[in-house]
């Protein structure tokens, strides 16, 4: 993950803020630049902020803008060329070229996942775990998938947060290639009419021992 770029709804974005500092220069001196040229900057998207609210201690609230990259990137040519600066230029192409990186993996890990999951739900379907189940099948799956992966605990957290939320979206490319890893091998043993408690028994110590997974 980047020190510097923001990710919401698969968009990159710095805030003002960590733009100045990154690349020394005072605040002040980045609104006024955004001010300035608000409307070349929206050429490139809506300018969206943010407003904090002052601190315990008092003063007033402050109103941080979100520029996505082609904003960040047009903002930076506005600057006095310091070295400083320059640095700054360089390190925010990487970071933003990394965030995608990281993003474009996660959608393609997600693709798959998703692909895994429907073939899932059919095996449990065909098996007759459902049914056994009283219609919670997949869902027993699900929690026995993050048991097996570590994740259970953190799971039932982000649920507590975010009922609605779809945890797997929290998670890293390497947290959900584990899922679907585990995911792929429960398919096999529902299709050799295995039922849930063989099942646990087979993936606990292998996700345990970490013989598999690395």
């Amino acid at each position: 993950m980047s020190e510097i770029i923001r990710v919401e709804k698969n968009e990159c974005f710095i805030d003002s803020e960590a733009l100045g500092i990154m690349a020394d220069v005072e605040r002040r001196s980045i609104t006024r630049l955004i001010v300035t040229h608000k409307k070349e900057l929206e050429e490139f998207g809506v300018m969206r902020f943010e407003i904090t609210k002052p601190n315990e201690l008092g003063g007033r609230p402050k109103t941080i803008y979100l520029l996505n990259e082609q904003q960040a990137t047009l903002l930076t040519t506005f600057m006095k060329n310091s070295d400083v600066v320059k640095k700054f230029k360089v390190k925010l192409v990487k970071e933003f070229f990394k965030m995608r990186e990281f993003i474009n993996s996660q959608k393609i890990t997600r693709a798959i996942g998703i692909e895994t999951r429907k073939t899932l739900t059919d095996s449990i379907e065909e098996s007759g775990e459902n049914d056994r189940m009283h219609g919670k099948g997949y869902s027993n799956y699900t929690r026995l998938v993050y048991q097996v992966t570590g994740l259970k605990e953190d799971y039932k957290e982000y649920k507590k947060h975010f009922p609605k939320g779809d945890y797997r979206t929290s998670l890293n490319p390497t947290q959900l290639k584990q899922i679907e890893l585990a995911e792929s091998l429960i398919k096999p043993m529902l299709e050799l009419e295995k039922e849930y408690s063989e099942i646990k028994k087979t993936l606990e110590p292998l996700f345990k021992t970490k013989e598999i997974g690395e």
